[in-house]
């Protein structure tokens, strides 16, 4: 399976950085930002912490049967980088 890879930098307020990826098929791209957010939010970031936020697609990568499975599951997978 074929994934899109939207690359993603967010500061808070507080200073705090973080950098992941969102991966999910073609078909599911205009959700990107969507699947951004509530990561966030399960990581206790409110929209109003947020400083700065991008979510910008970066390339398309062949998806491991981890994230073949994550996708088929919940349309999205998020690679955590950096600040996770």
């Amino acid at each position: 399976m074929k994934v899109q890879v939207f690359d993603t930098h967010v500061k808070t307020q507080a200073g705090h950085y973080l950098h992941f990826d969102v991966l999910m098929e073609p078909k599911n791209a205009a959700q990107a930002n969507f699947y951004a957010q509530r990561f966030l939010q399960q990581q206790g970031i409110d929209a109003a912490d947020i400083q700065q936020q991008s979510c910008n697609f970066c390339h398309n990568e062949i998806a491991t049967p981890e994230v073949m499975a994550a996708i088929d599951a919940d349309e999205h997978f998020i690679l955590k980088l950096q600040g996770c």
